[in-house]
């Protein structure tokens, strides 16, 4: 009798596959070149984004910064239009 969920849903029963990614943290500090590479490229990949980020958020300041500043003219003029009035 087999077991629940032993089965590939058309009656056989399921082998044992290796897993789609191989993946293991011990073969990333191996001191192979294309290893070397693919750890360099990640961190320019790395340095790049976080450049674009510093950038966007320093764009953001300065948009808030000037839709303040302009809030605050517009404001003011209202206040002299409404006085002269």
């Amino acid at each position: 009798m087999e077991e629940l969920g032993s089965s590939d849903g058309r009656g056989e029963p399921r082998r044992d596959r290796p897993p789609a990614l191989d993946f293991r943290w011990r073969s990333l500090l191996d001191p192979d070149p294309e290893n070397i590479l693919a750890v360099g490229l990640t961190g320019l990949l790395t340095w790049a984004s976080v450049q674009v980020l510093w950038q966007l958020f320093f764009i953001s300041i300065a948009i808030l910064l000037a839709a303040l500043k302009y809030s605050f003219i517009a404001a003011l003029l209202l206040f002299i239009l409404i006085t002269l009035l």
